[in-house]
Parts: C-alpha cells; structure tokens; sequence
C-alpha cells in the first residue's frame, strides 16, 4: 500500500484500525510492521513533539495577525501651580490598519486652562476627529506589518511538509530496527531447527554404534555438532533480546511512558512477505513526482519567502510619503452635521515626506535578498538532482535484491537435497559423519545467507520508499 507524502497533514502511512499490541495483549503476540509504525506514529514522544510545529506555526500567524489589531491609548497633562490651572490637556484615540499601512483613526480631544498654547485651544465639550493615514509611496503595497502576516502563513504550509519530512525520517530509523529484528529472529529459528536435527543425527549416529555399524568417534563427531548449534544459539537468543529491546526503544503508551515488549511477541515472518521487484512504473512515478517531494517544497517555500522580502526592500527604494487627513467635529462633538461642507470647512491636513540622498541601505538590502534568491535556487536545484539519483540508486537495488533472493533461495533448496541425499546415503553406510555435517553447515550457511539477503531487499525497499517521501508497510 502505497501513500503519497502530498497529502496536506498527515505523513504517507497506513494507520489500521488501532489493537492493543503491547504489554497485556491476550489476542496475539505477533507484531506487524504496520501495527509497528502505527504505534511510533500515534504515541512516540518525538512523534507529538514534531506534531507541536503546527500548533507553534499557528501562533507565529496569530502573533502577524496581532500587527493588524486596533490599538486604543490615551494622553492625559494636567499642570496645577500657585493656585492656578495651568492646563488640562487630554487626547483618547482608536487606530484601526485596514491595509499595509494604511490605517484609520479616531479620537476625543479635550483641552482648557490659563497658559494653553493657542493650537491647543478647542471648543468647550471638546473636539471628536476621524481621519485616515495613508502613505502613497512607501508602504503603500506592501510594508514590514503586511509581510510579516504573508510570512507566517507561509510558515504555518512550511511547518506542514517539515511535519511529514521529519516524521518520515523517524519511521524509516524505526523501520529499519524493526528488519534488524526480524533477521536475528529469523536466524534464531533456524539455528534451532538445526540444533533438532544435529540431535536427531546424533541419534542415529548412536544407534547405528550400538549396532555396531558405526565406530564410536562417529558419535562424538555428531555430538559436537550439537554442541555448536547450541552456543550458536544461545548468541542468537542474546541477539534477539538486544534487538527487541532496541524495538521497545520505539514503543511508548498513551501516557508517554516507555513500554516492552511482552514475554514471547515476535515479528513477521519472511516466507510471509513477497520479495519481489518493484514496477518499473513506480520509478517513473516517483521521478515525475519529486517536486511535491518535502525537501522540494522546504525550497519552495524558502523562495516564496524570499521574494517576499525582495518585494519588501524594492517597496523601501521608494520616498516616504504619508498623507494624513481628519475631520474635525464641530462644538457639538457631531461627525455628520447638517450642513454638507463641514468635512472641508473643518480638517487637519498633513503630509510628511523623507527619503536618504543615495539609499545606498536599501540598494544594497535589495542586492542581499536576490542573491539569497540564487543560492536557494542553486541549492534546490541540487537537491532535487540528489534525490533523482538516490531513487534510481534505491530503485535498482531493490530489482537487484530481488533477482538475488531469488537466486539463493533455489541454492537453499538445492542444499537441502544435498543433505537428504547424503542423509540416505548415511543410513544405508555409502556416507560419513563428516560429510552429512559438512551438508548440514552448508545449509544452515545458505539459509543465513538467504536470511540476510531478504532483510537487506526489505531494508533497501524501505530506503526506497523513504527516499521517495512514501512509507510503504511490506
């Protein structure tokens, strides 16, 4: 089954129907790969720590969105000195941004006192004004405040794909411990199907001995073949124990304490799953697909990052040009009087105007950002032909292991007809103790062999899949 990383909040994973795999399961004791990750995905600390991204992400956007809010605030001077009242000033306002930074205002006014400078000098009930301010060249467009708000959204799409990409990373690190388990399991079983027949040969060494058909080295012989299995053995077991406890490593409960495994759980078995080469229409697809690939879309939105910077910087080559306009209320504190030119016949007008001789900054900020721009690029580009490699590398391998699995598998079994042929041969005298030992180490040799082989065509498969931002459960 597989599942594509362009799916926009979830990582590409199967995620079956949920089974209590772990300590006190009375169902069974087998864990699959997919029950596996399933567990890692759901419950792993660093799993829910990824996932806190996307919560971070969306205050970045709200604290941008916090630049756009109405700010009220208040002035209030009030001078009291030999008994007179000197002044008594006090300004509330609202200030709005609508756009960029073009922001609307209103306000309350009030002023009196002996020494008031005749500017300040206002009705009685005070003075209302509602104006707007707009700058008609610098931050007309675009200005730190608005570039800020398109950043973060940018952010909160980014932390999306870093989402699936580290998610990936960790589920193929946990993959790979899972086949790390499954060959020294499977090892262990035929280490102890062959420890059953160098005891069965033993016996049969004996009784042919006591029949006086064999001589009594003959059984000696056969015994130290037992006594190798068995240390063989018991290093599997040890190594079956250290990689189920690197499998534990993985497994965490819903209240993110450590788990493991129960008594006797084991992985799947490899005569379970097909080892076969991949569609050849799957190398095609996932080259056609690269673009939508995590670390692409990292690029991707690292440039439209950029070039929102660069649109910044050109907008700051521009002068500064406010242009500030309120309406200022009559004595009666009245916005809309009766009489239709009182927006014209009362107002405040200002414009205020600044701009460096050589903007040589701003030039130069301007400079920085597009060559930031180029060795983004340069550096997706290089990326994108990075993982067009390793697909194809990975893609071969798996052909090639396969093709090789399939190979020792047919010398696994010719080696198994060897040693039953000279197993007849034995029992009926034609054959020696040493020679169906020697077939047996070849056996159980090719069947290590062929055990290795399949773990690594399952290794590289998910390497394959991996690489290609795709987790496929085998």
């Amino acid at each position: 089954m597989k599942h594509s990383i362009t799916k926009p909040v979830l990582i590409a994973l199967v995620l079956f129907c949920s089974t209590n795999i772990l300590v006190g399961q009375t169902d069974s004791l087998l864990l699959t790969y997919e029950q596996f990750l399933q567990e890692i995905y759901q419950n792993h600390p660093i799993a829910r720590q990824i996932n806190l991204q996307r919560d971070q992400a969306a205050q970045y956007l709200k604290k941008a969105r916090g630049g756009f809010d109405p700010k009220v605030g208040a002035n209030w001077d009030f001078k009291n000195f030999d008994k007179k009242n000197y002044y008594n000033i006090l300004n509330a306002h609202l200030k709005v941004p609508i756009w960029s930074d073009i922001a609307l205002e209103a306000g309350y006014n009030y002023a009196n006192g002996y020494y008031l400078n005749p500017e300040n000098k206002l009705p009685e009930a005070g003075q209302a004004y509602l104006g707007i301010k707009i700058p008609l060249l610098n931050g007309l467009w675009t200005s730190e405040r608005r570039t800020t708000l398109q950043q973060a959204k940018l952010m909160l799409g980014a932390s999306e794909v870093e989402i699936q990409a580290l998610l990936n990373d960790l589920l193929y690190k946990a993959g790979k411990t899972y086949w790390d388990w499954v060959k020294v399991y499977s090892e262990l079983l035929v280490v102890e199907e062959s420890l059953k027949n160098a005891q069965t040969q033993f016996e049969a060494t004996k009784r042919s001995f006591i029949e006086g058909d064999k001589p009594a080295v003959d059984t000696l012989k056969s015994f130290i073949q037992i006594q190798e299995r068995a240390v063989l053995l018991a290093n599997k077991r040890i190594e079956v124990q250290n990689a189920a406890r690197l499998v534990s490593a993985y497994l965490w409960s819903d209240q993110q304490e450590p788990l493991v495994l129960q008594e006797g759980m084991y992985p799947v078995g490899l005569a379970q799953l097909a080892m076969q080469p991949l569609a050849e229409s799957l190398l095609e697809n996932s080259l056609s697909q690269l673009q939508q690939h995590p670390n692409i879309l990292m690029y991707d939105f690292k440039l439209q990052n950029l070039d929102l910077e660069r649109k910044l910087k050109v907008n700051k080559l521009l002068p500064k040009l406010d242009f500030k306009y309120n309406f200022l209320s009559t004595e009666h504190v009245d916005f809309f009087p009766v009489s239709a030119a009182a927006p014209i016949e009362n107002y405040k007008l200002g414009l205020k105007f600044s701009m460096p001789i050589f903007i040589r900054k701003e030039r130069a900020d301007l400079e920085l950002v597009k060559l930031k721009l180029k060795a983004t690029s340069y550096q997706q580009e290089a990326k994108r032909r990075d993982l067009q490699i390793k697909v194809e590398n990975y893609f071969n391998e798996v052909q090639n292991f396969a093709l090789q699995t399939t190979t020792i598998e047919s010398m696994v079994q010719n080696y198994a007809t060897l040693l039953e042929a000279e197993r007849i041969k034995f029992s009926i005298g034609e054959s020696s103790v040493f020679m169906v030992n020697t077939r047996e180490n070849q056996l159980l040799d090719a069947q290590l062999k062929l055990i290795k082989q399949q773990v690594t065509y399952l290794k590289s498969r998910t390497a394959f899949f991996w690489i290609t931002a795709n987790l496929e459960p085998n």
